[in-house]
């Protein structure tokens, strides 16, 4: 397709701001989505310090509520006094209440409970109570087994236990609950008048879906922002790798209790004790996160502080941005190429003026010529080599007149010579018939041993030579009907016959061995009996060329299919045949004298090329037409059909 010179022109600019553009959006957007996820992230980062200043306010919280507590001089001075510990449990039950504690304990210098029975002994080695017999207020989180919850009820055992979800990408793991309750703990020293410790008053309250805990550590870093219905931000308390306490919420509109963290979280936080901060899928959605180890007085790790803002709030904002950046950049590219236009036309309107004039100058119009005079030195120059090529066409087209009188004679002489070529073409052929006639049959006495037995190579001779013989036939027969198609000398002779007997079944005789030779097999549909008024000789050379065709173009091993259909007022003949095929635009190539398809695989050196310019030929004579259709490398049909009841053409008799 060819373009205007200012289409040309507005493509080629259009083109390079295009590629600027693309290499500038492209620059751009990838700075803008690097430099976005990695602010992100290291709000996020901010964002777990925030939540740990929030954790650790709400452990103060409780070192002062325990430490309020020991201050209430009735509940020891009643113990001291009296050494009567029966009203010790109720009074510190209405403390617990008061100060929104889950339990709150009064410790003996012997390790005792005061009022309450035992104490266990794990939680008598804890690090804060160590602490606090030591004389240091102290507080801390630690990890509570069953047998620490049972002195006090079975309510706090209950809140602990945690049957375990199968989560995606988490450990595996035997365990199918857990059972443990996460503490913070606070210890506070209560001294007698010596400065001697008394006592040790401990309380604690339960992390373990302990709700508002978490929510306020988000309300207090994130806010109770929300985007899209849910909340921007959330926190999660694990022990171990299994959610005891958080604010993401699943797909059923519950608390995320029990799901566990992946193993890649757990492996750097759990096993390494390292912060990670990554872009991950918490639950449902995918959050900017960020883990770190939750350690208990002595150091260990128990487990993981989390806190995630929603990534789609980000990506949403990157979009925006990404849309508002582009459309910059459109309007620049916009901006640039009405400016490379402005400039252009100056360019544009002398090669405009050109063009008509070329115009005016194919036309005929051999004295046109154009104003040389611009400012531009190129195109000044093109002007003036116009107006001088204009006047040797002038000067050239009177020679081409007389030249053109000379080439119409030779014409005329060219014609008689290729009259007298077809001709001679003609007798060649028919000359050779009669001796073709005697070698087939002196192959074929030869072969069917009349003259006595033959050995292996000698019947492999004759086989062979039987082929040529037959190639040969069929060559001078296409030859001889193409010199009576080119002198317009293609008669019918038409009479009726049986279409099988007469025509099909010679044609697969003439083409067995070397179908034999190839493995192939031919299955025929024309059923026997079904009589043809045509000309026997010509149908024959038509069959006889597609059954060669497709022998030549099918593969080793394959089938070819013969065909018969009624359609409506025609008949219908088909040759299906399984080889390479060849490609659609030569579809209509194939029937052109002398043109043979170059499908890779099979030797097309051999051959005239004629066989179905000849046999189309055949077929439109007798009021028919023929078609080709192929997939390339898989199949190959070449269909054609004749009318069943033509007026004074070849009609269709069917027995019966």
């Amino acid at each position: 397709m060819k373009l205007r010179f200012r289409t040309s022109q507005l493509l080629g600019y259009t083109l390079v701001i295009a590629l600027m553009g693309a290499f500038t959006i492209y620059t751009g957007l990838s700075f803008i989505t690097k430099r976005m996820i990695a602010e992100a992230q290291l709000t996020v980062q901010m964002d777990l310090n925030s939540a740990w200043d929030s954790y650790r306010e709400e452990q103060a919280r409780l070192q002062n509520s325990v430490l309020m507590a020991s201050r209430y001089e009735a509940l020891w001075l009643e113990w001291r006094d009296s050494q009567n510990p029966e009203g010790v449990p109720d009074k510190l039950t209405s403390l617990e209440e008061r100060y929104g504690l889950d339990f709150l304990l009064l410790i003996d210098r012997e390790g005792s409970l005061i009022g309450n029975g035992a104490i266990n002994e794990s939680l008598l080695k804890s690090p804060v109570l160590q602490d606090a017999f030591n004389g240091q207020i102290t507080s801390g989180t630690v990890l509570l087994s069953p047998a620490d919850l049972l002195p006090w009820g079975e309510t706090l055992a209950e809140q602990a236990y945690t049957p375990l979800i199968a989560t995606e990408l988490a450990r595996s793991t035997v365990k199918d609950s857990e059972d443990r309750g996460m503490f913070l703990l606070a210890a506070i020293p209560l001294f007698d008048q010596t400065d001697q410790i008394e006592e040790i008053l401990l309380g604690g309250i339960l992390l373990n879906k302990r709700y508002p805990f978490v929510d306020r550590i988000r309300d207090t870093v994130f806010g109770q922002e929300f985007y899209k219905g849910k909340p921007l931000g959330t926190v999660t308390i694990f022990l171990w790798d299994v959610r005891i306490n958080t604010n993401v919420i699943q797909a059923d509109s519950s608390r995320a209790i029990g799901t566990r963290v992946s193993d890649e979280v757990s492996h750097r936080v759990l096993w390494e004790g390292e912060r990670f901060g990554d872009r991950a899928f918490v639950v449902n959605d995918w959050y900017l996160s960020a883990y770190d180890p939750i350690l208990d007085p002595a150091g260990d790790i128990i487990g993981i502080f989390y806190v995630g803002m929603l990534e789609q709030k980000y990506l949403d904002y990157q979009s925006r941005l990404t849309l508002e950046y582009i459309g910059i950049i459109i309007i620049s590219f916009l901006l640039a190429v009405a400016l490379a236009l402005f400039y252009s036309y100056r360019l544009r309107r002398p090669i405009q003026q050109m063009v008509v004039a070329t115009r005016d100058l194919a036309a005929g119009n051999l004295d046109t010529r154009v104003n040389s005079r611009t400012s531009i030195q190129e195109l000044g120059e093109l002007a003036s080599g116009f107006n001088t090529m204009a006047q040797s066409l002038e000067t050239h087209n009177r020679k081409l007149e007389q030249a053109t009188r000379q080439l119409k004679q030779e014409h005329l002489l060219v014609e008689e010579k290729n009259r007298a070529y077809m001709e001679m073409l003609g007798f060649v052929t028919h000359e050779l018939k009669s001796p073709l006639a005697s070698i087939v049959f002196a192959i074929g006495s030869l072969r069917d041993k009349i003259l006595g037995p033959l050995n292996e190579s000698q019947q492999s001779q004759l086989k062979a030579a039987a082929n040529s013989a037959d190639y040969l036939n069929s060559t001078i027969a296409n030859l001889l009907n193409l010199s009576r198609i080119e002198e317009g000398q293609l008669q019918l002779k038409p009479s009726l016959v049986d279409l099988r007997e007469r025509i099909v079944e010679p044609a697969l005789q003439r083409i067995a061995e070397i179908a034999a030779d190839r493995n192939l097999t031919f299955r025929c549909g024309i059923p026997g009996g079904q009589e043809l008024t045509c000309d026997p000789d010509l149908m024959a050379a038509v069959f006889q060329n597609l059954f060669s065709n497709a022998v030549k173009y099918s593969r080793q091993d394959s089938v070819v299919t013969i065909e018969m259909l009624r359609v409506g007022a025609w008949l219908q003949f088909s040759i299906h045949n399984e080889g390479m095929g060849f490609q659609p635009e030569d579809s209509e190539r194939l029937f052109q004298k002398f043109f043979r398809t170059g499908s890779e695989g099979y030797n097309t050196k051999s051959g005239t090329g004629l066989g179905l310019f000849v046999t189309r030929n055949i077929v439109e004579l007798h009021g028919g037409k023929i078609t080709a259709e192929s997939e390339p490398g898989n199949w190959a049909l070449f269909t054609f059909s004749l009318p069943s009841n033509p007026t004074q053409q070849p009609s269709v008799v069917e027995k019966g």
